[in-house]
């Protein structure tokens, strides 16, 4: 791997340009290269190599990276479901992306998505059985009592599970019998494609230490461009036929490819460099004076994300050292690894989910796709982590813990759009986060289960005295009326990527 700043040539030509260096794009030079070593393969990225950054390698400093200067550090227009909320939106800005900034987690998706998938398209190479050797050839699994021929045993990517890593937190049982008593029970492998119900947490650690794509996957023989901005793809045509050719920097360097140009800078970037290209909707390059080049409406649009509400709950026995910050949380396998045991998928009302995508005017068969099975429409994690910094005040003293209810499979759908032609300022972020009644049905459904697990239970009781709410909101409870709910939503939610384990930050 030869990784360089700067170039003393203004062209250069490679076999392969590949225009950001994240998860997506270390991986595809890498696989690349292993095919051919023949091949010339440059890797565009605007960020650097911060695998030596002090903060990056243990998975508990993930909160504090937050807002780095590693951290693209986007955020959204306001959100007009959510109170004009403006939302913070995460995206690695270093070799390797976002492995070097998120948590972590290695959670495969329910076989019927990926079957959707291949069905969409006519190809069978994007089902879950198409893809399961790819899913094994990307593992080096070290989770016990999981069905082998789902998972990979000597490849790139070591993960484990908070079991197989020696954690052991106090509240491990009570949360799992909680659980079991609203009907989620536990599975044996929540990456086995059939993740509907109470699953382990699984990693991609090496000890307790962060894996980096760029470290994980063998960039040996491919060429790294680091602090270097994409500006455009440069379009060529011949014999009526367009072709990339190439890429432009910001700093006016170009850079040409004889096989392919390959855009992997995340689903921010890449929507805003093909529009900076000149490949995106008419009207919307047309407001910026871009050229043409390819009336693709498409581009830009279709944007979704998962949207959690948090929820934190004051402990019965704090005095347990069963939540970080407290004095008796001392385990050193603590440290390796994010401070929970457990992910829930559940499923939600088929008719009350039915009911609600009819009122957002979904097609039949659209309808029969989501409710049909029973499929993961709620995803939810108790964090042994509880902290905020205002309304309400909670210390990181062990007092408490988290929750996030997730809406898995969301039917909201946003928008990624051009602030300016300069790719250096960032695009226009538009989750459009709870939209539609699908959304805003199962949100509610995943908060009262929540709060009936932790409230209604013998489990739950035991384990917490109440929930803590912010002044001028009252507890939630299994009875809560809608408005109450959408109430709480507007002001707890949060991005997943953030929130998941922001009890870790101050």
């Amino acid at each position: 791997m030869s990784i360089s700043g700067s170039s003393s040539h203004n062209t250069e030509q490679f076999d392969y340009v590949i225009v950001g260096g994240g998860i997506a794009g270390t991986v595809l030079a890498s696989r690349l290269h292993e095919g051919d070593t023949s091949l010339s393969i440059l890797v565009i990225e605007a960020g650097h190599d911060q695998s030596q950054h002090p903060l990056v390698r243990s998975p508990l400093s993930a909160p504090l990276l937050k807002g780095s200067d590693i951290d693209w550090n986007y955020t959204t227009v306001p959100q007009q479901h959510l109170d004009d909320r403006i939302f913070y939106a995460s995206g690695g800005k270093a070799l390797g992306g976002g492995s070097v900034t998120n948590y972590g987690l290695w959670t495969r998706g329910d076989s019927q998505d990926y079957d959707n998938w291949a069905r969409l398209v006519g190809d069978k190479k994007w089902s879950y059985e198409g893809l399961l050797p790819y899913f094994r050839k990307t593992e080096d699994c070290h989770s016990s009592n999981v069905d082998r021929n789902q998972h990979g045993y000597d490849d790139p990517v070591s993960t484990a599970s908070v079991t197989s890593s020696g954690r052991k937190y106090p509240l491990r049982q009570q949360v799992k019998a909680a659980w079991a008593a609203v009907g989620v029970e536990e599975i044996p492998d929540i990456n086995s494609g059939s993740p509907l119900g109470l699953g382990e947490i699984v990693e991609s650690r090496i000890d307790g230490s962060r894996l980096i794509a760029s470290s994980a996957y063998r960039l040996q023989g491919v060429q790294i461009l680091t602090g270097a901005l994409a500006k455009r793809v440069l379009i060529k045509q011949a014999n009526g036929k367009k072709t990339a050719s190439g890429v432009e920097l910001a700093d006016g360097r170009t850079l040409f490819a004889k096989r392919e140009v390959i855009l992997s800078a995340g689903s921010h970037r890449t929507a805003q460099l093909l529009m900076l290209s000149g490949i995106g909707s008419a009207t919307e390059l047309r407001k910026h004076g871009i050229e043409l080049v390819v009336d693709a409406p498409e581009v830009g649009k279709n944007l979704w994300d998962h949207l959690g509400t948090r929820q934190l709950w004051k402990l019965q026995h704090p005095e347990i050292g069963a939540s970080f910050g407290s004095p008796q949380w001392n385990d050193p396998a603590y440290a390796k690894g994010n401070p929970v045991d457990w992910l829930a998928f559940h499923k939600v009302s088929k008719d009350g989910l039915g009911a609600a995508l009819s009122r957002d005017h979904y097609r039949e068969e659209d309808i029969l796709s989501l409710v049909s099975t029973p499929r993961c429409h709620v995803g939810t994690f108790v964090q042994y982590a509880g902290v905020s910094p205002a309304d309400p005040v909670v210390p990181m003293d062990g007092s408490h813990i988290t929750t996030i209810v997730l809406v898995m499979l969301p039917t909201s759908r946003g928008s990624i759009t051009l602030a300016s032609t300069d790719p250096e300022t960032p695009p226009i972020i538009d989750f459009n986060y709870y939209a539609t009644e699908a959304d805003r049905f199962r949100m509610r459904e995943g908060v009262r289960r929540l709060v009936s697990m932790m409230c209604d239970t013998p489990e739950g009781k035991e384990m917490v005295e109440s929930e803590t709410v912010a002044d001028g909101y009252g507890r939630l409870c299994l009875n809560s009326k809608d408005e109450e709910v959408d109430k709480r939503v507007r002001q707890a939610a949060r991005q997943v990527y953030l929130d998941i384990f922001l009890s870790l930050a101050v």
